[in-house]
């Protein structure tokens, strides 16, 4: 008989909104770092144009940033620590599930998943990514 993962379900729509969102968030990182890393300017001492400048406006922009990137990067090492948990199998399901967007329908006539091996692993990698968010 196969074990139980339950979690609360508000807990569980939040970690499926987090799984969903797991290319974006790496897409993000990507964007973030590049536009501060292309964004930087190097100061010469001369002026830039005539426009006053901000530099208070310019180094909170650069801190909400990074803390943006270090939320995301988080989010997204924890992520894989749960799937690293999963069997390999197991993993290219889940990866089916959230990251590809498979339906259970879809995985069922395209990749010859059944029904109750689908849940059983969309339900086994929300329960191990709310273990590494700390919700459970």
């Amino acid at each position: 008989m196969r074990k139980k993962y339950k979690v609360p379900q508000h807990i569980k729509e939040y970690i499926e909104k987090e799984l969903y969102s797991y290319i974006d968030n790496q897409n993000l990182i990507k964007e973030l770092k590049e536009d501060i890393y292309y964004n930087s300017v190097e100061n010469d001492g001369q002026p830039k144009g005539n426009q006053t400048s901000n530099p208070t406006e310019q180094k909170a922009t650069k801190l909400v940033d990074t803390r943006s990137i270090l939320i995301a990067e988080k989010k997204i090492k924890q992520i894989d620590k749960a799937f690293n948990r999963l069997i390999p199998e197991e993993r290219e399901i889940a990866k089916s599930i959230f990251f590809k967007g498979y339906t259970q329908v879809f995985a069922q006539m395209h990749e010859n998943i059944n029904k109750d091996l689908y849940y059983h692993v969309k339900n086994k990698t929300i329960y191990y990514v709310a273990i590494e968010y700390g919700e459970i």
